[in-house]
């Protein structure tokens, strides 16, 4: 396969994909956006187009950069149809930066133009969540900054890895995944000085804006209560006894709804602990094996542990496990793939379509979520069982894997 045909393959999938998103995700059955944040953002974006600043003059529930990709998307005196849509162009462009860069995280060759081509079905399996959440953002960078430490570009990697943590927190997994995988190959100059640099990025971002209404963002977060997507309420539910949050009868200021009552406290706190086993356990596997593709994959794992054992599980999560269960499937963890793919479908079936069904506990809904994080965690499983096998992940029988390795 000549460059120049792997790189027209690779336009053409962003194109399909570009063209996937543009019309499945507007009209038709994967259009429903009967729940969506774009209200939110959009006041935001007039927020920030008045010249106030997130934290100081507003309360902000994100991370700093994300005030950014609000305010890019808004236009000053424009209605909320027109901000709909240039956040639908801005998370078009994200995504199909998210697709390239999964594409050249999976090797050259065939690899890479496979994994191009099954995210062209991302809309199709999450639906209009793409383009109102701000999530194809975040993953893109997560995902720049893993190609660049595969690469041997351990400073510019931790940077990105900030400059996403700054955007959405999750990034910042998976530079902790990171410092370990450089500890583990013995490279502790080049872990202690990108650790530094990463904490340098989030502090430069984060210093400016730093007072009382900063520290109120992250309370917010650890003060809300279990959320009912996620595998914790799903015990809740089974238990029975919890009452749901964020309604008209039990109003709340956590802009979503949860499980309070009962035994929510219990489940929440075993939740939390088996988080923290689980990603204390990946952490130390990542210095197992000194291989990119091993890094990757520890990366992956974090993210699953993340979402299916946090007390927070809102739907636009599946959207950073989209590019990662494309690479398993092209790294042989096919098991792992099509887990995380059905779970994805069966988020789109519950939502936007039924989460007001699952809010009035109709039972076939909370089962079709239980089943969701009962699949993620099996995949968690799965996948973290393949990490403890030596030299399994960075194994390729096509010899397309030629970043960094050992």
């Amino acid at each position: 396969m000549t460059a120049g045909f792997e790189r027209l393959q690779l336009a053409l999938a962003g194109v399909a994909l570009l063209a996937l998103y543009g019309v499945a995700t507007t009209v038709g059955p994967f259009s429903d956006i009967t729940v969506n944040d774009l209200y939110v953002y959009g006041v935001y974006a007039d927020l920030l187009h008045d010249g106030q600043l997130p934290y100081v003059d507003f309360g902000f529930e994100y991370p700093p950069l994300a005030a950014i990709a609000l305010w890019l998307a808004g236009v000053p005196g424009l209605d909320d149809p027109t901000y709909a849509v240039s956040f639908a162009v801005l998370m078009g462009i994200c995504l199909v930066a998210a697709q390239q860069l999964a594409a050249r995280l999976a090797g050259r060759g065939r690899t890479r133009l496979t994994v191009a081509w099954l995210f062209v079905a991302t809309p199709l399996l999450i639906g209009a969540s793409l383009r109102t959440h701000f999530d194809a953002l975040p993953i893109a960078i997560a995902l720049a900054g893993l190609l660049a430490l595969s690469n041997d570009r351990d400073d510019l990697g931790f940077a990105l890895l900030g400059v996403g943590t700054m955007t959405k927190l999750f990034p910042g997994l998976l530079a902790v995944i990171a410092l370990l995988w450089l500890a583990g190959r013995g490279e502790w100059r080049a872990a202690l000085r990108g650790g530094a640099i990463f904490a340098a990025v989030v502090v430069a971002i984060s210093l400016p804006l730093s007072g009382a209404g900063y520290v109120d963002s992250f309370e917010f977060h650890l003060e809300r209560p279990v959320q009912i997507e996620s595998s914790a309420a799903s015990v809740l539910f089974a238990l029975g006894g919890s009452e749901v949050t964020g309604t008209n009868l039990r109003p709340d200021r956590f802009k979503s709804n949860g499980l309070d009552g009962g035994h929510a406290d219990t489940v929440e706190r075993v939740s939390q602990f088996l988080l923290i086993v689980a990603l204390a356990s990946i952490v130390w596997l990542a210095a197992r094996q000194p291989g990119a593709r091993h890094l990757v994959l520890c990366g992956f794992a974090a993210l699953l542990a993340f979402v299916t054992l946090g007390k927070v599980f809102s739907p636009q999560y599946v959207i950073w496990l989209a590019p990662f269960a494309a690479l398993a499937w092209v790294w042989g963890l096919r098991a792992v793939a099509l887990l995380t793919a059905a779970a994805i479908v069966l988020t789109h079936v519950e939502f936007p379509s039924r989460y007001f069904d699952l809010i009035n506990e109709q039972t076939d809904v909370v089962a079709i979520v239980a089943a969701r994080n009962a699949l993620l965690l099996v995949a968690l499983l799965v996948l973290t069982r393949s990490l403890l096998v030596p030299g399994r992940p960075d194994h390729d029988p096509s010899g397309s894997w030629e970043q960094r390795s050992a």
